[in-house]
Order: C-alpha cells, then sequence, then structure tokens
C-alpha cells in the first residue's frame, strides 16, 4: 500500500466504515462499474454531489476492492457485491464471475485533489508533489523498475512507461476534482492548464482500465477536453443515485438499530431529495450524524457555511427574492433547469452575468434546493433553517423578513391567548412599506405579510390559504394537525386594507366559513380573527371574537386602533347622512 498507489488511508477509512454502528451497504455499485472495466467509450464514470453524500467513501470502497496489494477478500465476500444484483440469474451468475475476476486485480490511482492544496503557491508545484509521492509508492512496490533509473517530471510519461513494463492497467480514483475551480485556487490561467492537464493524465491512455472521478460540480457539456466522460448530476442521474445518499428503506433499517429516534423525525428534518423517478434520498452526513447522538438538529451548517445563500438573497435578479420566500414558505416553483458546471463559474467570474436558470441550477448542485418534474424545492427542515438564517443579513431588505419568522413562535402564542394589543406590536415591528417596496400595498401583500407573521405555526397547525365552504373561500385557515384535531383551537382569518377589523369579522360571519368543521373532525374552539392595515396612517387593528364549536360567541377582544378606526368610521357615517339630510328638499 502507498500514497498514491493502493492508498493506504483510503482503505483504511473504508475499514472504519465497516466497523461502524450505522453502516449501509453500497457495494453494488462495484457490480455496475465491473461492466465497464476496459470499454473505452464507457469506462470514464464522473458522479457529482452535494458534499456530505458519500462520495468519498465509496472512492474508499472502490480503492479497497480492485488494490493488487490489499487483501480484501474476506471482506467483500461479506458484502452484497459478491452476491450479484440482478434479478436475472444469468446476469447476476455474470455479476459474481466478475466480482470475483476483478477483485484485487488492478493497482489503484488515487488522487484528491483538496488534500493540502492550500500549501503550494502555483498548480505547477501541486503536480509536482504528486508525482514525488508516485515515485515513493514505485520505489516501495517496484524496487527493481527501470522507471525509476530515469524518473521522469512528467507524472503522465512515468505511469506509461510503469504501464508498459509491468504490463497492469491502472483503476484511476479521482475526489474532489473540481475543487481547485470552485475555491478559485491558484490564478485564472492555472486553472485552465489544470483542465488540461486532467485531460492529459485521463483521456485516451491505455494505461487506464476505469476511472472514476467525483466531486461537486459537473464538468459540463462545454467542456470538450474531458467529453469522454459521461456524467451523472443531482439533476441528471437515473443509474447510481441509490449509491449516495440514504433511501428510505435504508433509514428504516438504521431507526430499527437505533430504537431511539423515529423514521418520521429523520424523514422531515433529512429527507426530500428527489431522484429522477421522484424518490426521496436522505443527506447522509446528517442522518448519521443524529442516530450518533440521539438528537435531532441541524447538522450541515457543520459542513460548511452559508455564504452562498447569503448572495443569493442579494443578487439583484428580477424576481428571485420572491422566489426564495415562496420557497421558504414550502411551496415549489416551476423552473426548466440544466446541469451547473465548471463553465458557468467561469461565466460567473469572468462575465458577472446571473440568470435565474443558472443560479438556482446552482444552488441544486450544491444541495440546497432539490429539482423534480420541472420544479425547485426546499428538500428539507434542516436546509430550510440555512434558507433562514440567510435572510438575517444587515446588508438586505430579507432582513425583515427573519425578523417575522423569529417573532411567529410568540405571534401565535399571544393569538391565542387573544392579546390583541401585543398582536399588532409585533406586526408593527416589521413596517411593510419597507418589506413589500411598492406605492399600494394590496390585500395579497398583507396576506404574504401575514403568512410570515404566523410562520413557526406550521409545527402545530395545517395552514390553508383560500380555504373553500358553499360560500367562498377564507383568507387564511389554521387546522389543529391529527393530535389535537379534537381539542385543538380553529383560528379563522380575515384580512382588511384601509377598512376595519371588524368589517373582516362581518364578511367572515356573512361568508360563515366556519360551517361544516365539526363534520371534518374538529371540535375546539374557533377563533375568528379580522386584521386591517391602515396605509395612510400605517397601523394595524386587530378583532378576535372566541366561540365554541356551536359557534356560541365566548369572549371578543379589539385593540384601540381598532375602536378608534371603527368610531372614526362611524362617525365619518353619521357626518355624511346629515349633509345628505340636509340637502333633501
Amino acid at each position: 500500500m502507498g500514497l498514491i498507489i493502493d492508498n493506504e488511508d483510503m482503505c483504511e477509512k473504508f475499514k472504519g466504515l465497516l466497523e461502524e454502528k450505522y453502516f449501509i451497504d453500497k457495494s453494488n455499485i462495484i457490480n455496475d462499474f465491473n461492466k465497464l472495466i476496459n470499454r473505452n467509450s464507457e469506462k470514464y464514470v464522473c458522479i457529482t454531489k452535494p458534499r456530505r453524500f458519500g462520495k468519498t467513501s465509496i472512492a474508499a470502497m472502490l480503492v479497497m476492492y480492485y488494490s493488487k496489494s490489499i487483501d480484501s477478500k474476506e471482506i467483500f465476500n461479506k458484502l452484497k457485491v459478491s452476491k450479484g444484483k440482478s434479478s436475472d440469474n444469468k446476469e447476476k451468475k455474470n455479476e459474481i464471475k466478475q466480482y470475483k475476476e476483478f477483485q484485487g486485480k488492478y493497482y489503484t490511482l488515487y488522487l484528491d485533489f483538496s488534500s493540502n492544496v492550500f500549501s503550494f503557491k502555483n498548480l505547477r508545484s501541486f503536480i509536482s508533489s504528486i508525482n514525488s509521492k508516485l515515485k515513493i509508492d514505485i520505489e516501495e512496490l517496484f524496487p527493481n523498475s527501470k522507471v525509476l533509473k530515469d524518473y521522469d517530471d512528467d507524472i503522465v510519461y512515468n505511469l506509461k512507461k510503469l504501464y508498459l513494463e509491468t504490463d497492469k492497467k491502472f483503476i484511476l480514483v479521482i475526489d474532489e476534482w473540481d475543487y481547485i475551480i470552485t475555491n478559485k485556487k491558484f490564478t485564472d490561467k492555472e486553472r485552465y492548464n489544470y483542465i488540461d492537464f486532467l485531460k492529459y493524465l485521463i483521456k485516451d491512455n491505455s494505461y487506464l482500465a476505469f476511472v472514476y472521478m467525483t466531486g461537486i460540480t459537473e464538468i459540463t457539456k462545454y467542456l470538450y477536453s474531458l467529453n469522454c466522460f459521461t456524467e451523472y448530476t443531482m439533476i441528471n442521474d437515473k443509474n447510481y443515485y441509490k449509491y449516495f445518499g440514504f433511501t428510505e428503506d435504508e433509514v428504516h433499517k438504521l431507526c430499527k438499530i437505533n430504537k431511539k429516534l423515529t423514521f418520521e423525525n429523520l424523514k422531515s428534518w433529512y429527507n426530500g431529495y428527489k431522484s429522477y423517478n421522484g424518490e426521496k434520498i436522505f443527506n447522509t452526513w446528517s442522518v448519521i450524524q443524529a442516530l450518533n447522538s440521539n438528537i435531532i438538529e441541524n447538522y450541515w451548517s457543520q459542513t460548511g457555511s452559508f455564504n452562498e445563500l447569503k448572495k443569493m438573497n442579494n443578487y439583484d435578479i428580477v424576481g428571485v427574492k420572491e422566489d426564495i420566500l415562496e420557497l421558504i414558505n414550502g411551496n415549489e416553483i416551476e423552473i426548466k433547469l440544466e446541469n451547473y458546471g465548471v463553465e458557468d463559474i467561469r461565466k460567473e467570474s469572468e462575465e458577472k452575468e446571473h440568470v435565474k436558470e443558472i443560479l438556482y441550477s446552482k444552488m441544486v448542485t450544491f444541495g440546497y434546493l432539490t429539482y423534480y418534474n420541472g420544479k425547485i424545492s426546499i428538500p428539507n427542515k434542516e436546509l430550510k433553517e440555512e434558507f433562514i438564517k440567510a435572510l438575517n443579513d444587515k446588508e438586505s431588505d430579507m432582513q425583515y423578513f427573519y425578523n417575522m419568522i423569529k417573532n411567529s413562535d410568540e405571534m401565535l402564542e399571544v393569538t391565542l391567548h387573544k392579546n390583541v394589543k401585543r398582536m399588532y406590536e409585533i406586526l408593527d415591528k416589521s413596517p411593510m412599506e419597507k418589506i413589500i417596496l411598492e406605492d399600494k400595498i394590496d390585500h395579497a401583500h398583507l396576506k404574504r405579510f401575514i403568512d410570515y407573521s404566523y410562520f413557526n405555526a406550521r409545527t402545530k397547525y395545517d395552514i390553508v390559504e383560500e380555504y373553500p365552504n358553499d360560500n367562498g373561500t377564507t383568507d387564511i385557515i389554521f387546522l389543529p394537525k391529527e393530535k389535537d384535531k379534537v381539542n385543538g383551537k380553529i383560528i379563522i382569518i380575515e384580512l382588511k386594507v384601509n377598512s376595519t377589523a371588524k368589517e373582516a369579522i362581518k364578511h367572515i360571519h356573512r361568508k360563515k366559513y366556519y360551517n361544516g368543521l365539526k363534520e371534518k373532525g374538529y371540535y375546539g374552539n374557533i377563533l375568528l380573527i379580522g386584521i386591517n392595515y391602515d396605509q395612510k396612517k400605517v397601523k394595524y387593528s386587530c378583532v378576535i371574537e372566541e366561540y365554541n364549536n356551536n359557534m356560541k360567541i365566548l369572549s371578543t377582544s379589539e385593540s384601540g386602533a381598532e375602536r378608534k378606526r371603527s368610531n372614526e368610521l362611524e362617525f365619518y357615517g353619521q357626518c355624511k347622512r346629515l349633509r345628505s339630510s340636509r340637502h333633501k328638499p
């Protein structure tokens, strides 16, 4: 075992994975790869996924399985790969035959292009260090090799000579292939040269039997230098998606081992990435961390910063900020996306142009969004927290929404306690004219504003907008979730602009939006809430009426602003009637 050839660290990594309590056997990917060995048009595979989706674990397994100087037969004979995976008996026999034939047959070359890069001043010195490590391995594994007598500065030349001398091909495993580009390490010219180096190392070289390359960013169809690869990405992967991340069946098995955390808890927090056929995939890192600690919380932030999300919020692209709020609100957005890759990174750095499609493709590539059936969405609660945190940026007008979400727990609590004074105080904390950024604030704007004021109520309620009954649709209704369905309070909200909160309540009664709730299994008390926004005075007013499930009134609460507004309108109405009566003959 060596530093590059049959990498010792990767072998130890895979041994460590096997010892973990929550190990999931992904070895059937080897059956798939074995079918591509030495097939010139198919032996180049590039699989790109977000961080913490198990890419390096697969790389470690491949090094362990294929490496000639490592005795791994006993290990892999216990794994799925040794049994074959096909449902067709003939094909399964061939898979088992290939498993035995290729196990330990090749020397592997493992290159991690993120490893220790920061310590090198330029690309040339970095590549030279790889060549030096290769020489050390050759001295260890092939001490009498003629290659050592005339060892060249050109690593590809040395590999070709070694192949000609030994007649042994290599399996090349490349990890973090895009690190140098995405982290903008070295100069622009050197990053171009890096792509040329990869082409020189990989393309059309007879010493390679198979190449597995992985990272976060795809190569893209525009990068002709590496067009030998078949690529599989978050947007386009019908073959290998089950091997990266955990499937729902795999998480069910892990929960049975854990016995403390439920599948439903893990599902809401870490599920939601969707494959090409809609099958949901879990983030492996977060699931394992939660199982090991028996704590459901946000582990995504431990894997990196959310600067990309902050940048996303600040981009001056028409409609992006509105889209972000829709996504945070749990909605999907229809948009046609293509893969985000190296060419797009170049466009960002050179042309300074950003369009929605490139931006959202980038967020899918980095794992912040998922894309299925022509729609993007936030995958799960863990990522939604990241989006909400990213709103808290003093340089962005989106911070107002962050404050609203932050105060939404209290907003629900004071609503349930019918504390109308505190309700409009909370609403006044986030000036709507600064959030909407339009001259005219209408009913739709007010509804969106109220949505975020009650954002966290979703943990206890199913919140339905435009809830239908025989007489029309209410603005917003809060229906208690299943566990509180019988006794939980129902909240019906009607909104008005430049009117009165009492008029909103009257509207609810006229339309009888509360009809039919008992028939649907809701027996708790009903809170009718009217909220009015006076744009001229920049003030809210609120009225709450509480009823039992037979619509017998229990209490009424209203804000001082509502009483004043109602009295003013009544006074103006009386004056109008007096003026009208004076003009009558």
